[in-house]
């Protein structure tokens, strides 16, 4: 079973984007024209539909790629999850904010599915447990993944729950505002229209270095890139494979918009590679080179994120 699928709302790789205008976004850190959400496995869609944009500056063309991602769980964890995941654009909407855990005394805000979805749509006040597990403690949800209840703190939810056992992962939610998010650890990638702002591992999209059965993507709300678990563990996402959710491609590619790569008649997008700038031919490490694509920096003409300044993706400039 494929893992649980994120949309994103607004400005990534991994998300619903819309098109940048003015200056130079990352590819796939564009901003988003639906809203962002994460799908549960095959057998339980949500019927979330990602958009995808891109941005332009000078001659460069930076892959926006489609908002929802489908992750699915760690090797080492032996469950199975899907779910929608999506940036944020504009607040999430519900009865609380995640950000500002504005929820009575004894009470968290969590995302949920109000609407008996496998998607983070909404929020909503959930009772804190006792004895609540912390961040990367082991955690059970009542129900299932999206119902907003489970036994982790205040300021955390169980995330990349089996849907076997109802057991997953305590992670941190994000905090300060959508504006300027934080995370303790890791970086924020807010998702499903803002209401599923969660802490994930930073990782190197050039090494894919993340554990388990994880893909590295771009964060849709921060520059950066962050582990997703992988839609598709199996190898059904190489080069020009058609996608539609931003964790659709294998590891060391992206759900990237179809006018960057050669030949892509998926109007969602077409899973193009990663590549490094600093290498002495850059574009020789592009599959689809001899028609004409190129290894173009990630983040355009703007100065990266300390880390990241040898990103580049390959696609027709």
């Amino acid at each position: 079973m494929d893992g649980l699928r994120l949309r994103f709302f607004s400005l990534v790789l991994p998300l619903v984007v819309t098109a940048a205008c003015g200056t130079d976004a990352p590819p796939g850190e564009e901003t988003s024209t639906g809203d962002d959400s994460t799908s549960a496995p095959t057998s339980m869609t949500n019927g979330t539909t990602p958009t995808s944009t891109n941005s332009t500056s000078g001659s460069t063309t930076t892959p926006a790629t489609s908002t929802t991602v489908d992750p699915t769980d760690s090797a080492d964890s032996g469950s199975t999850t899907m779910m929608f995941v999506g940036i944020p654009d504009m607040p999430g909407g519900g009865e609380c904010d995640v950000f500002a855990q504005d929820c009575p005394v004894g009470e968290k805000c969590m995302p949920w599915a109000n609407d008996g979805g496998n998607s983070w749509n909404a929020t909503t006040c959930s009772p804190v447990m006792r004895n609540p597990g912390q961040v990367g403690d082991p955690c059970t949800v009542q129900g299932n993944g999206v119902s907003g209840i489970d036994d982790c703190d205040l300021g955390a939810m169980c995330y990349n729950v089996s849907f076997e056992t109802n057991m997953g992962t305590c992670f941190e939610l994000c905090h300060g505002s959508p504006e300027v998010p934080e995370c303790d650890d890791g970086l924020c990638a807010v998702y499903n229209d803002g209401n599923l702002p969660l802490c994930l591992t930073d990782c190197d999209p050039l090494l894919q270095d993340c554990p388990g059965q994880q893909l590295c993507l771009a964060s849709p709300s921060v520059n950066g890139f962050v582990c997703i678990l992988d839609a598709l563990p199996a190898a059904m996402g190489d080069y020009g494979a058609p996608c539609t959710y931003v964790n659709d491609c294998d590891p060391g590619y992206f759900c990237a918009i179809p006018d960057i790569v050669f030949g892509c008649g998926n109007p969602t997008g077409c899973c193009a590679e990663f590549c490094d700038i600093s290498a002495a031919d850059p574009s020789s490490q592009c599959t689809g080179q001899a028609n004409g694509e190129e290894c173009l920096p990630w983040y355009g003409m703007d100065t990266p994120p300390p880390g990241y300044e040898d990103v580049g993706f390959c696609g027709l400039p």
